[in-house]
């Protein structure tokens, strides 16, 4: 009988102790539930992902490796070249602009010399979100092809046989998408500085930015 009334004590402590142990894993109902941490992607209603800085710390290639980076900024109000809300844009929103890197070289004398082309290339990939702007980066990795000591001269366009005729249409999503009368979407280089780089053995590594922007039509040359 005292063995009966010991093993029945023991029963009794086992699934108290058991029960409280599942009481305490139980969240509390009265708590609020945490909050999810967001994913650091900005959609564009129906649109390609615009990805943030949190992603990607700037529009351009890793800094400091040899060649010569940078980005192309335009302001959100501007807009994108496609309509979201009807069709998705049926290419990469940075297929939009095309970069050169060109060369002068001597000719005999008195002559001008001519222009040799080191680098023609198409941006890929969509914008990078940076709060006021969204951003394209470009890249061209020194390979051994670029000289040292020799001024290269790097320019950006609005690739004319991607958006077919939308160069200076209508954009979408953005308050201010269609440039003025008189006016057009022109790329130029941020801060005032010519498009002139220099590389060297010493500084293998150089960075020039540009902006899309609205400015008057150039009338052309008589």
């Amino acid at each position: 009988m005292l063995k009966r009334s010991r093993r029945l004590f023991l029963l009794v402590i086992i699934s108290g102790s058991a029960g409280m142990g599942l009481h305490a894993q139980q969240r509390d109902p009265n708590q609020p539930r945490p909050t999810p941490t967001p994913t650091p992607v900005i959609k564009v209603r129906n649109g390609p992902v615009v990805t943030t800085t949190r992603e990607q710390d700037s529009a351009g290639s890793p800094t400091k490796l040899p060649g010569i980076y940078g980005q192309i900024r335009w302001k959100k109000e501007l807009g994108l070249p496609y309509d979201a809300s009807q069709v998705r844009a049926p290419y990469p929103l940075c297929n939009i602009f095309r970069v050169r890197i060109t060369m002068q070289d001597a000719g005999p004398a008195g002559s001008f010399g001519s222009t040799r082309t080191l680098g023609d290339f198409d941006l890929s990939g969509n914008p990078v979100d940076l709060g006021e702007y969204y951003a394209c980066g470009y890249g061209l990795a020194d390979k051994g092809l670029l000289p040292r000591n020799r001024t290269m001269v790097v320019s950006a366009e609005l690739d004319t046989r991607v958006l077919r005729g939308r160069e200076n249409g209508r954009w979408s999503v953005g308050s201010d998408a269609l440039p003025p009368p008189g006016q057009q979407r022109t790329i130029i280089i941020i801060g005032g500085r010519n498009a002139g780089i220099t590389l060297s053995e010493n500084q293998t590594h150089a960075t020039l930015d540009f902006e899309m922007l609205y400015r008057p039509i150039q009338a052309p040359p008589r």
